[in-house]
């Protein structure tokens, strides 16, 4: 009986320690990907690229300002 329960026990301990590995690995490789896009989206999303995604949208506003001011 002591052994079955030192092999349930080894068994256990080495079943755990493998899905830790497992389970650190994936994790590892996540945050490893997370920094990449970091990186690269530091050097994509700059101020003169936000501005010329929000001109269009100023212009629309500015018009719709317009037109409420004029209604008025």
């Amino acid at each position: 009986m002591d052994k079955i329960s030192e092999l349930l026990i080894t068994l256990l301990g080495l079943v755990g320690g493998i899905s830790a590995w497992i389970i650190r690995k994936l994790f590892r490789d996540v945050d490893k990907a997370h920094a990449r896009l970091n990186e690269l989206e530091r050097g994509l999303v700059t101020r003169p690229f936000l501005e010329s995604q929000l001109a269009p949208i100023r212009q629309d506003v500015n018009l719709i300002l317009k037109a409420l001011i004029e209604k008025k």
